[in-house]
C-alpha cells in the first residue's frame, strides 16, 4: 500500500491550479540602510530606443454565466479520454470553480469576465509508483499540444503570436515506508508564450500550458490568452531612460534591503501582460542580491525580478502594486495554501513545469 501519495498529489495538483506567472519580487521588501551602495547603475545608453511603442487592450467578449462556463468545460471533455464528475460548482469572485468529489485534485477553474481557465482532470491516476507509460517525446508533445489546442478551439486567432516557450514534465516522488522511491516521470508539459511584433510578452497573461499524460492524452490545460488590440504609444507618453533608471533604484533599494552588493544586473525591454485585459511595455530587471551568511557560511545569494513601467500612465497591474480588488485567473485563497511545495523540475530551462 502506497502511503502518503494522495496528498502529496492533491499538493501538487494545487500547485498546478496556481497560475504565477507573474515574476514577483523574490525579496520582501526591507529598508536600505542609508550608508549602502548596492546599486550598480548600468552605462548611459538609453534603456528604451524606440521612438514609437505600443500597448495593448484586450477586446470585449460577453461574460459567462455558469451554463456557459459549464458548456465550455463539456466541449474539452469531449476530447479526453478520462474525464472525472466535476458535480460542485462555486462562483467565487467573479470566477467558476468546478470541483470533482472523486479526486481533490481535479479543478475546472474560469473566469466569468475573461474567460481565460484552468482544466486539471486530477492526478488520482498518476499516483502509484512508477513512470507512466507511453509519454510522449519533446516533439511529438509539442504536435499533440498545438493539435489538441487546435480540436478544442483554443488556439490563438493570429498563431504567428504563439510560440514554444519550452518543454518539461512533472516528476513524482512516493514517500513509503520512511523511504523516498522515484522520482518518476508522469506528465509532459508544453508551453506557450506570445511575441507581439517582436518583442516578448511576459507575465500572468498571454501562456497556455498543456500537461499530456499515459498515450499523449491531455490531462490538464492552462489557458490566459486573450485578443487583443493594438494602441500606438506616442514618445510623451513614455519615461525617460533618467526616469526608469531613478525606478529601477528605488525599486532595488526597497526589495534588498540589508544586501551587501548586487550582482549580474541585467534589464531588458519586454511587454508585460497583467492577465486582466492589459499589456504594456516594460522593463524587466534580474539581479542577484548578496547577502552575509550565517555562522561559517559567508555569502549567500538571491536572485531578485522585478518590472519597471515604460508608461508614465500605466494602466497594467504590474506585481508591485497594492491589490485593487481583482485576482488573476486561476487563484483563490484555497489554491494558494501550502505554495511552498513546489514540484521537481525537468525543463530544460531551469524554470518550473506548474507555471
Amino acid at each position: 500500500m502506497i502511503k502518503r501519495v494522495l496528498p502529496i498529489v492533491a499538493l501538487v495538483a494545487v500547485m498546478l491550479a496556481v497560475i504565477p506567472g507573474s515574476m514577483s519580487d523574490a525579496l520582501s521588501q526591507n529598508g536600505m540602510r542609508p550608508e549602502q551602495q548596492i546599486l550598480q547603475v548600468p552605462p548611459p545608453q538609453p534603456i528604451v530606443r524606440q521612438p514609437a511603442m505600443k500597448r495593448y487592450e484586450a477586446l470585449r467578449v460577453s461574460p459567462l454565466d455558469q451554463n456557459g462556463a459549464r458548456g465550455i468545460l463539456w466541449n474539452l471533455q469531449q476530447y479526453s479520454s478520462f474525464a472525472p464528475g466535476f458535480e460542485k460548482v462555486e462562483n467565487i469572485d467573479g470566477r467558476y470553480l468546478f470541483s470533482s468529489p472523486h479526486d481533490p485534485s481535479a479543478v475546472f477553474d474560469i473566469d466569468a469576465r475573461t474567460g481565460s481557465f484552468l482544466l486539471n482532470y486530477g492526478l488520482k491516476r498518476y499516483s502509484g509508483e512508477g513512470s507512466t507509460k507511453n509519454l510522449p517525446s519533446a516533439a511529438q508533445a509539442k504536435e499533440l499540444a498545438w493539435s489538441y489546442l487546435g480540436r478544442t478551439g483554443y488556439l490563438p486567432k493570429n498563431e504567428e503570436e504563439m510560440v514554444l516557450a519550452g518543454i518539461g514534465g512533472l516528476d513524482l516522488a512516493v514517500a513509503k515506508d520512511g523511504k523516498t522511491g522515484g522520482p518518476y516521470k508522469k506528465l509532459v508539459t508544453v508551453r506557450f508564450s506570445r511575441v507581439l511584433d517582436g518583442i516578448p510578452v511576459q507575465g500572468p497573461g498571454s501562456r497556455i500550458v498543456v500537461h499530456l499524460g499515459q498515450n499523449g492524452v491531455m490531462n490538464a490545460m492552462i489557458r490566459n490568452w486573450l485578443e487583443v488590440k493594438a494602441f500606438s504609444v506616442r514618445q510623451k507618453q513614455q519615461k525617460s531612460s533618467k526616469v526608469i533608471r531613478r525606478d529601477i533604484a528605488e525599486r532595488l533599494s526597497r526589495i534588498a534591503g540589508g544586501a551587501k552588493e548586487i550582482l549580474d544586473q541585467n534589464a531588458v525591454q519586454v511587454l508585460y501582460d497583467d492577465g486582466l485585459g492589459i499589456i504594456e511595455p516594460a522593463i524587466y530587471v534580474t539581479a542577484v542580491a548578496r547577502y552575509e551568511g550565517p555562522g561559517e557560511k559567508g555569502v549567500v545569494d538571491i536572485p531578485v525580478d522585478f518590472y519597471v513601467p515604460v508608461l508614465k500612465s500605466s494602466k497594467a497591474d504590474f506585481p508591485f502594486k497594492k491589490d485593487r480588488g481583482i485576482k488573476s485567473p486561476g487563484r483563490d485563497r484555497r489554491q494558494t495554501i501550502r505554495k511552498e511545495i513546489r514540484p521537481m523540475q525537468t525543463g530544460g530551462d531551469g524554470r518550473s513545469d506548474m507555471r
